[in-house]
């Protein structure tokens, strides 16, 4: 099957061995959600619940449902996902499209304060969120990769035997014994025309996501900065790693802990995911160009080939 591609939520999004019409349900889905959480869309769900904060304020279901997992991860990883750094975001001068950041942004030295300082409210029965006056929340690091996932079971629930969605390197697949198996490159942190390895199966489901202080970064001046946020700093993450990779059965974890492992770093960051989800396998690359790999044994059904260096411009 033709492959067909879409921009949405600020990034490309492909499918492939999909048919046409469920590719437009696909897109449907990401033009949906990308009206719904964007951050830089002044009508869109998220901003009205951010310019509402301190009130008591209705959601839609689908909202509520995000909202719900955001929670969820923030609960499961000690703080490290965050998504109320939205006024944070904005701190560093991240606060449209990236294309259009301002490169000559100024970093705060006052950081804005996180939910981890102030209470928020959320009636799941009602789908009512009171946020802090102060708070904005951010679904970067969560609504691409639910979506993504959200559409991928939908196609499965229809008994689909094969397909692949890829939002920009956040990406779901599946396949049956009877197709040909995925090959997956993952990309290279400085080239978009290289990859650093690929990721191949044959059977089931992978996820699989990648998270980069490099592709998404600009200088103000004086320092450099990217949009990967340390939520115990409330500055861009300054770990070892540039770049990390991880693949699993589900996507949205994948999304999570790909950020989280950037964020923590190679000295803490893969004991503490192994203890968190030891079915989840990783690659990272650290800031001398060493690619480290964990091993694969978790998930049998896949083949992973990775270089052990690159250079570093």
């Amino acid at each position: 099957m033709a492959e067909f591609h879409h921009r949405y939520m600020n990034t490309f999004v492909s499918t492939s061995g999909i048919n046409p019409p469920d590719a437009q349900r696909v897109f449907d889905r990401m033009a949906a959600a990308e009206q719904r959480y964007s951050r830089f869309t002044v009508n869109s769900e998220l901003s009205r619940v951010n310019g509402q904060a301190g009130q008591e304020t209705p959601v839609s279901q689908s909202f509520a449902a995000l909202f719900f997992e955001a929670l969820r991860f923030y609960a499961e990883t000690d703080g490290i996902f965050n998504p109320f750094l939205g006024n944070v975001m904005r701190s560093i001068g991240y606060d449209r499209s990236f294309e259009q950041v301002d490169r000559h942004h100024a970093l705060r030295h006052n950081v804005p304060p996180t939910a981890k300082q102030s209470s928020f409210a959320f009636d799941l029965e009602k789908q009512t969120i009171t946020l802090p006056a102060e708070i904005a929340l951010d679904f970067g690091g969560i609504a691409k990769g639910w979506t993504v996932q959200s559409a991928a079971q939908s196609l499965l629930s229809m008994r689909r035997p094969r397909g692949l969605i890829n939002a920009g390197g956040d990406l779901m697949g599946w396949t049956d014994s009877d197709h040909a198996h995925w090959t997956i490159d993952v990309a290279h942190p400085f080239s978009d025309h290289q990859s650093i390895g690929r990721i191949a199966f044959d059977s089931g489901q992978l996820g699989v996501a990648t998270s980069s202080t490099i592709k998404r970064s600009w200088s103000d001046g004086t320092q450099l900065l990217h949009h990967l946020i340390d939520p115990r700093t409330g500055l861009p993450a300054a770990s070892n790693i540039i770049q990390a990779t991880v693949a699993g059965p589900k996507l949205l974890p994948c999304e999570i802990y790909a950020k989280c492992l950037l964020i923590l770093g190679s000295s803490q960051g893969p004991a503490w995911l192994a203890a968190k989800h030891p079915e989840l396998s990783y690659v990272f690359v650290d800031q001398s160009g060493k690619i480290t790999a964990s091993e694969a044994t978790n998930m049998p059904h896949i083949r992973v080939v990775f270089l052990k260096q690159i250079d570093i411009p």
